[in-house]
């Protein structure tokens, strides 16, 4: 079954009431007082609400906690991985270079009154390891945490189109000509590499269909320059 990726550019009000109570029991969990608790995720709501977000937004951190709702059993440390969701896009801007570690800043700066240093450090790599797309801690979960944010790769095409149309709006600012060059890059680097994904159930199930999507939207960049 191809992972289920929900692309929208506004949430709805049952999606969004889900998001509330997942943060709600998170921050529980974490002792953060109630006020507090509410400030952050009301920042957080505003960020990933940006209206120049129409795939790094609300129903991308929606998409993501479902599917780790989905893998819960295989996470060894949900609290972690459930924040690496948070905040691993919370600075969004498609003209910078340094979103991720923006993310991470903010992300330390927002949770460090109620967090020990050892877990803010260990989110920090998380959310850094969405540069390369690749684990900086060497575990399980960072490497589940990369596969399921990627998992869009291995969607259906209708849903997978729907992506890529969301990505060119992010970066509508961009000529066609330098927007065609960077994403064929940013695509190139991951059919080149051994594989797609990194933990052995995502690559046996998810693979081959990544390949075929990612082959076909370069082929129509091909087709498109041939014209």
């Amino acid at each position: 079954m191809l992972p289920i990726k929900i692309i929208e550019e506004k949430m709805d009000d049952s999606k969004l009431g889900f998001i509330e109570e997942v943060w709600d029991m998170l921050s529980y969990q974490l002792s953060i007082p109630k006020l507090e608790s509410r400030k952050i995720l009301e920042e957080v709501i505003s960020k990933y609400s940006e209206p120049h977000r129409s795939y790094h937004n609300l129903s991308h951190i929606y998409s993501m906690l479902m599917m780790a709702e989905d893998y819960y059993d295989f996470i060894g440390n949900p609290i972690l991985f459930e924040l690496s969701i948070w905040f691993h896009d919370l600075i969004y801007d498609p003209n910078k270079n340094d979103n991720e570690t923006k993310s991470a800043e903010r992300a330390l700066e927002l949770l460090s009154p109620f967090l020990a240093d050892s877990f803010l450090e260990n989110l920090e790599k998380m959310i850094l390891s969405t540069i390369d797309h690749s684990p900086i801690l060497k575990d399980h979960d960072n490497e589940l945490f990369l596969d399921i944010n990627k998992s869009v790769l291995a969607s259906e095409p209708t849903t997978y189109n729907q992506y890529t149309s969301a990505i060119r709006k992010e970066f509508s600012a961009f000529p066609e000509e330098l927007y065609l060059a960077k994403r064929k890059s940013f695509l190139e680097k991951f059919i080149s590499r051994d594989q797609i994904f990194i933990t052995p159930f995502f690559k046996e199930n998810f693979e081959k269909q990544a390949v075929e999507n990612i082959q076909a939207e370069l082929n129509n960049y091909v087709l498109d320059e041939n014209k």
